[in-house]
């Protein structure tokens, strides 16, 4: 039962790095939310991969290790550790953002109701980024924490269908509520809301760095003079494609700004004609979500995920990544004929969290939601 009349205690787990400027969709999920609840008087204490600086102030962090490893699996040793009876026993929902996470939390009848949300197929994600073998192995371990599920959240219906396919018997209890922005990227482009993009063509990729977000596409598509003469293009981010993507810009008019707080970030999404995406698939991505909520449209791979979000929001589709010259140049000439790009009121927070509240309830009692 919630711990607070109508109010349950919550514990957001999560592998995600929470240090200021981090790169990761994970990571503005989990402090958008935890805003959220905090805002509603949810308790609201996130289980966390190293330090947390920047949860709200009512908010209680408590990390299972002093300092952040990108290591999933140093993690999850670490969770299993600290998940003890007395340190789960307060809560009455525990919401992983990793399914396979789960499978290292004891499950016992005492353990509080377990809801995951997923950030996109994440056996096709770790297949793709570190091969077959390992992808075999995550599949196992999610299989196994899968069922404990009372409810799983996808942020879009791709991802969605991939998990009722894969766990049909959990169909009814996986449910698409969209990601949602920060509110603070309302509350700080009131003063910019009118400002005009001039100069040369500038564009923006933010980011996570790794092979299946085709960040050298939009590095090539950057370099065709006929349709974007004078054009550059900032990318904001880290990941295991660095090195590569900068001998792949070497001599373009590319420049590399590393992890970037939240300020910073909104100050290039005013400046920029566009926010590039090429991904091979997305689930839904923050960064896309936060340039619309500024006024800046988004380019984007057609099917990778996205569509109805760019095509609602005032961005613009690629059908592939030879069509992103073509797509940057009109997505600039949007920009700067003075369409402004919004993001629709289902991505916001005032919509998504009643949602995942409703989640929690039904979840706890026991019913399919």
């Amino acid at each position: 039962m919630p711990s607070d009349g109508d109010r349950p205690h919550v514990a957001i787990v999560t592998g995600a790095n929470l240090r200021p400027g981090a790169p990761g969709g994970t990571r503005t999920y989990v402090l958008g939310l935890a805003s959220y609840l905090v805002s509603r008087h949810v308790p609201v204490d996130i289980v966390s991969n190293g330090p947390a600086p920047d949860v709200p102030r009512a908010c209680t962090v408590r990390p299972v290790r002093d300092d952040h490893t990108p290591s999933a699996t140093r993690f999850q040793r670490d969770l299993r550790r600290w998940a003890t009876l007395e340190n789960l026993g307060s809560f009455d929902v525990l919401h992983f953002q990793r399914p396979d996470d789960a499978s290292f939390v004891p499950s016992r009848p005492s353990t509080p109701t377990s809801v995951c949300t997923l950030h996109g197929d994440a056996v096709r994600g770790v297949r793709r980024r570190r091969g077959a073998l390992t992808a075999w192995a995550y599949a196992r371990r999610e299989a196994r924490a899968f069922p404990r599920f009372r409810a799983a959240i996808a942020v879009d219906t791709a991802t969605a269908e991939a998990y009722r396919r894969r766990y049909p018997g959990a169909a009814a209890r996986i449910h698409v509520i969209p990601n949602a922005v920060d509110p603070v990227f309302f509350g700080s482009s009131a003063a910019h809301d009118d400002a005009a993009v001039t100069g040369p063509p500038l564009f923006l990729y933010a980011g996570r760095l790794s092979i299946e977000k085709r960040v050298d596409r939009i590095i090539d598509a950057i370099a065709d003079r006929e349709r974007l003469l004078d054009a550059s293009l900032v990318i904001a981010g880290s990941g295991p494609e660095e090195r590569r993507l900068r001998e792949r810009a070497n001599g373009a008019s590319v420049r590399f700004e590393g992890n970037l707080d939240r300020a910073a970030l909104a100050a290039w999404y005013r400046r920029a004609d566009a926010l590039v995406l090429a991904s091979e698939y997305e689930g839904l991505p923050s960064v896309a979500l936060e340039a619309l909520a500024l006024g800046c449209p988004v380019v984007a791979l057609r099917g990778c995920g996205v569509d109805a979000l760019v095509a609602e929001g005032g961005g613009v589709l690629a059908d592939d990544p030879d069509d992103l010259p073509r797509a940057l140049a009109d997505a600039m000439r949007l920009r700067r004929g003075g369409t402004r790009a919004r993001l629709p009121d289902a991505f916001t927070w005032a919509s998504v969290g009643p949602q995942i509240l409703d989640v929690y309830t039904e979840a706890m009692e026991g019913r399919s939601v």
